[in-house]
């Protein structure tokens, strides 16, 4: 069973290429290291409650679809 984080890093990879974004261009625009982008998106890093916000911003989602897993 995934763990949350990897949940979480699967949702936003599916969130990033519904809008044509690569890696380095989301991590560009969101403001975070290109690196630990692709860390969250592999289920590798936790990120904080500001960065959470900073992508939900970037990928134009409300935080409860970033948070929608089972879809």
């Amino acid at each position: 069973m995934a763990t949350i984080t990897q949940k979480f890093g699967k949702r936003i990879k599916q969130l990033r290429k519904k809008l044509g974004l690569s890696q380095e261009k989301l991590a560009e625009l969101a403001r975070l290291d290109y690196s630990y982008l692709n860390m969250i998106e592999a289920g590798k890093k936790n990120p904080s409650l500001k960065r959470i916000h900073k992508l939900a911003r970037t990928l134009k989602v409300s935080l409860q679809e970033l948070f929608s897993f089972d879809k």
